[in-house]
């Protein structure tokens, strides 16, 4: 076992931008060599956000109430300014999308799918970098307009902090603050256009915090500049540093996580270091210090290090400033310099023992389905997950994420081709939760086990239809003896509760293999729920919609002249009306399904009703796969005519279901549904440790 270095820095921080080619290139090189120094991994600012807030200025430059002019005389960067046009009003200015919200949502993608596949360290969140709104407003408006304009940029840029809050879990997600403009006002160097300088320095910097939720780690980069290497000016000393620091230790009101405050390369003085003395932070606050510097490599930093702990302990190392502006070639000494003088941190998710089950059960059973080639329906249903009404999927995935605890198993009860599983390992990452994908289509469990057959974790069993008993059969009859005897900690059902047919049975069957203190987490966009808006759909009910408005056009559109004597053979139309009332099911109130819960002995924990946009073009797609269904009297279908329908007729029927859907929407790219969770408890006090399975 290797003894710690007592003088070595307490982990690592990074203060943003890394001149890497994108964001998933920067975490695996970061996590890769010193991943066990950090606590957070930004992605890098990478492409147009390197030069920190200079990719903003188009943002004002674009805007029709602007009047670009050239930079102020003497200006610590040349670059142009925006005033209001003569006649301009700023109450009127209104800022589009900045990009930083969707910048940190696309990396946060990344992140989480190589934190799933341990690329990442478990313990590290996302860390979101954002300059004050303060800086933009100070770099790129004139001075004479700064006040007038900063509330109106720092509501949209809070804004995109809110988008951030609502996109990324928050046990996942850090924000860090960017000050830099602050401390050149506070020392003099910019103009400002507030009386009381520090006063109001203050108050914004604790005003935007505190929208950042207490449940999400919190932390500041203090600044004193990076063009070309040099500061907008020299600091004597940490003193204003420190000054600020405790001072926003002192008035937050909520958990600081972090402040990280610049080195200068040169100094190795204990004056400049002398004032950390005086750092009043609270236990959870950790200090970063920026240290490193490329230019003097492991010697320069350990002597500034040295220093500094004569003054302050407990602290880890960074660099002065971002790394956007440097030549990636020096990137893998920064790591080093990182990686050599501070220790690894204590980070949650240590070594765990893996998921076992019950000693004889088959986690992948004997049965034909398993030996039959992958279906082309399967695959082709599993890319529905990258529509984006399967956000609908995010509540269940977060509440699922809140009460899974290591060892304990899910039963994923029509789970198809493991859609909701893809999104839980993103969230859970490597959480030791058995998963048991359960379903009556062997097309859809093949695909499933043809992407989850080596994760041990996962299991799979086939509803089958029991054609004596005219059912399917219960998910005690499926599981096996050893399981049952364990029984499940929970069983989710997404978008499907609302086809089964014996929902009182089936309930009940899922009573009689949860433990007590067991979990159903259900959902569908197919519930009657009088809690739904006015203007949101039941998802399934577009379907009869759709064939109304396809009446209308047959009997009118010259194009659908061929198909206008189907309509009056009312025998064969209620015959296809019929066969897509066994597709998509007569639409039942929300009481049903809280009844059948009840009878069945749960106890309805809560239910919620959730507003989720789909996009025509998704919705089409999906109902292109259900076509005979949908409108199957346009050229007639196999199952209720005996016959498939000619190529030119189904390219009609297509072409009708989106002429139809364009008619029924008004041409709008999307429509709002509702979506209803219902969340129940088995009653009964749960084991005392959940135990491995």
């Amino acid at each position: 076992m290797t003894t710690p270095d007592p003088s070595a820095a307490h982990g690592a921080h990074l203060v943003g931008s890394v001149p890497l080619a994108s964001a998933e290139a920067v975490f695996q090189a970061v996590a890769g060599a010193i991943g066990d120094r950090l606590r957070r991994i930004p992605d890098g600012e990478t492409g147009p956000r390197a030069d920190w807030i200079v990719w903003q200025l188009p943002v004002f430059t674009s805007q029709a109430a602007f009047e670009v002019v050239p930079p102020a005389p003497n200006s610590w960067r040349p670059l142009p300014r925006v005033r209001l046009e003569d006649g301009a009003r700023p109450e009127r200015v209104r800022f589009e999308a900045l990009g930083y919200a969707e910048a940190a949502v696309a990396s946060y993608r990344v992140f989480a799918r190589l934190k799933r596949d341990g690329l990442v360290p478990v313990g590290c969140r996302f860390q979101v970098c954002l300059p004050t709104p303060l800086a933009p407003i100070s770099a790129f408006v004139v001075p004479e307009h700064q006040a007038a304009l900063e509330p109106i940029y720092e509501a949209r840029l809070l804004e995109e902090l809110q988008v951030v809050l609502d996109e990324v879990p928050h046990d996942q997600l850090a924000v860090q603050w960017d000050t830099n403009f602050e401390f050149g006002m506070l020392e003099g160097v910019f103009p400002v256009w507030f009386e009381d300088v520090k006063g109001g320095i203050l108050e914004r910097l604790l005003r935007i915090s505190r929208r950042v939720p207490p449940d999400i780690e919190l932390g500041y980069h203090f600044c004193y500049g990076d063009v070309q290497h040099r500061h907008f000016k020299e600091p004597g000393d940490a003193g204003r540093l420190v000054e600020v620091a405790n001072a926003l230790t002192a008035s937050l009101g909520r958990p600081l996580h972090w402040i990280h405050l610049p080195v200068p390369r040169g100094r190795d003085d204990e004056a400049y270091y002398a004032p950390l003395a005086e750092l009043r932070l609270r236990p959870e606050t950790e200090l970063y210090l920026g240290l490193v510097h490329h230019t003097d490599g492991v010697e320069g930093t350990r002597r500034r290090l040295t220093v500094a702990q004569r003054f302050v302990s407990g602290f880890g190392i960074a660099t002065e400033c971002g790394w956007g502006r440097r030549p990636p070639a020096t990137i893998p000494a920064l790591l080093r310099i990182h990686r050599e003088l501070s220790a690894p941190v204590h980070q949650r998710g240590g070594a765990r023992r893996r998921l076992t089950w019950p000693a004889g059960f088959e986690r992948v059973p004997d049965d034909d389905w398993t030996r039959q080639p992958v279906d082309t329906f399967g695959l082709r249903y599993d890319t529905v997950e990258n529509h984006g009404w399967y956000r609908n999927l995010d509540p269940t995935v977060e509440d699922l994420a809140r009460h899974l605890g290591e060892g304990q198993l899910l039963i994923d009860y029509s789970g198809g081709t493991g859609i909701l599983l893809d999104r839980l390992k993103l969230r859970i990452f490597d959480r030791q939760v058995g998963v048991l994908i359960a379903d009556s289509s062997p097309k859809f469990l093949r695909v499933a086990l043809d992407k989850f057959r080596d994760d041990e974790r996962v299991a799979f069993r086939l509803l089958r239809w029991l054609k004596e008993q005219n059912r399917l059969a219960y998910v005690e009859e499926v599981l096996g003896p050893e399981l049952v005897a364990r029984g499940v900690d929970a069983i989710a059902s997404t978008n499907a509760i609302h086809l089964y047919l014996d929902l009182p049975q089936t309930v009940a069957s899922w009573a009689r293999v949860l433990r007590p203190g067991g979990r159903v987490f259900v959902q569908s966009g197919n519930i009657r729920n009088p809690q739904a808006g006015p203007r949101e759909w039941i998802l399934d009910e577009t379907v009869w919609a759709i064939h109304e408005v396809a009446v209308g056009l047959v009997r009118n559109d010259p194009r659908y002249a061929a198909y206008r004597p189907l309509l009056d053979d009312e025998a064969r139309m209620r015959a296809h009306l019929a066969h897509r009332d066994r597709v998509f099911l007569p639409v039942r109130p929300l009481e049903y399904y809280v009844r059948c819960l009840e009878v069945a002995g749960f106890r309805v924990a809560d239910v919620t009703a959730r507003t989720i946009e789909a996009r025509v073009d998704d919705w089409f797609e999906f109902l292109g796969a259900y076509h005979e269904a949908v409108l199957g009297w346009v050229g007639g279908s196999v199952k209720v005519d005996g016959r498939a329908p000619t190529d030119d007729a189904m390219r009609d029927r297509l072409a009708l279901i989106r002429h139809a859907m364009d008619t029924l929407f008004g041409g709008r790219p999307a429509f709002q549904c509702c979506w209803t969770y219902v969340n129940a408890v088995r009653p009964g006090a749960a084991p005392a440790s959940a135990g491995h399975a």
